[in-house]
């Protein structure tokens, strides 16, 4: 980063996104060596993002422990990219990036997932689990907020003071993860406790993704340059990976989901650096 103050920050997300990927592996670990707990796990109901909640399946181990699994890998996955955009900013100086590098980062409040699985497995504290499945939520408005930021900012948004309007987001976020009803009676196997008002949280979500992609869409009409259309597109893949990683249990989508992470950050990346490193 440009400043001591940006590396500071950086070094510290980093810190924090090696000590999740801890929590992952730790729970990852735990369950292994409790297949009883892990497979009481995999018979919880599901709740995919269509909001149709679907019966018990059959006792599975390895269910719960591909999905902690599965966010650890993206996690590690982010970090990658969290340094690649770290230093392709030194080089490119878009607003675009840092947010870009924010949502990267919010992937890996998903490996709260596995300690929350191990608290309501070890059936403790209901409150503590609770609160990690706010947090979870939380890291998803973070990543939201931080796509449309990036995107607005291919519109020529003048707000140029990143760290204000990041910080804002992240208390956004935190406002409206705290506030959101819990429905405590009601485990998932998604590893998250089931929320009470999904319809409003999912209008909130579908309001955001569209807002994301249409304005990188017209940020292609407005600069006339065809790039931000594959930007656009790799907002979605971002979107629509994530969605499938976190909502999803079976392996197929969950690698599916890793795929649409990885193949929408590789396009954000590549476009923002074409388009940019011609301005600077």
């Amino acid at each position: 980063m440009g400043t001591s103050w940006d590396a500071g920050l950086f070094a510290v997300a980093i810190a924090v996104i090696l000590i999740l990927i801890m929590i992952a592996c730790a729970s990852f670990a735990f369950l292994l060596s409790r297949p009883a707990l892990a497979g009481e796990l995999s018979s919880l109901p599901s709740n995919p993002w269509w909001l149709i909640n679907r019966d018990p399946g059959p006792k599975d181990a390895t269910r719960p422990l591909s999905i902690i699994g599965a966010t650890a890998l993206a996690t590690v996955l982010g970090l990658l990219f969290v340094l690649r955009a770290g230093r392709l900013y030194r080089r490119v100086r878009t607003p675009a990036l840092p947010y870009l590098l924010l949502f990267f980062l919010s992937v890996g409040i998903e490996c709260l997932r596995g300690g929350t699985g191990v608290l309501f497995a070890t059936e403790t504290t209901v409150q503590a689990s609770v609160a990690m499945t706010r947090v979870v939520y939380w890291g998803r408005f973070v990543g939201l907020f931080a796509l449309l930021l990036s995107s607005l900012y291919c519109i020529e948004l003048k707000y140029r003071h990143v760290y204000v309007l990041g910080g804002g987001s992240l208390v956004v976020a935190l406002a409206i993860a705290a506030n959101i009803p819990v429905d405590r009676t009601t485990f998932l196997a998604q590893l998250t406790w089931k929320l009470a008002d999904e319809q409003g949280v999912w209008f909130v979500n579908v309001v955001i993704v569209a807002l994301v992609v249409v304005t990188a869409i017209g940020a292609s009409a407005l600069k006339r340059d065809r790039r931000f259309l594959f930007l656009a597109g790799g907002f979605a893949l971002l979107l629509a990976g994530r969605e499938l990683l976190f909502f999803m249990m079976d392996p197929l989508p969950l690698a599916l989901g890793i795929a649409g992470l990885t193949g929408g950050a590789l396009v954000c990346l590549r476009c923002l650096e074409a388009i940019y490193k011609e301005e600077t």
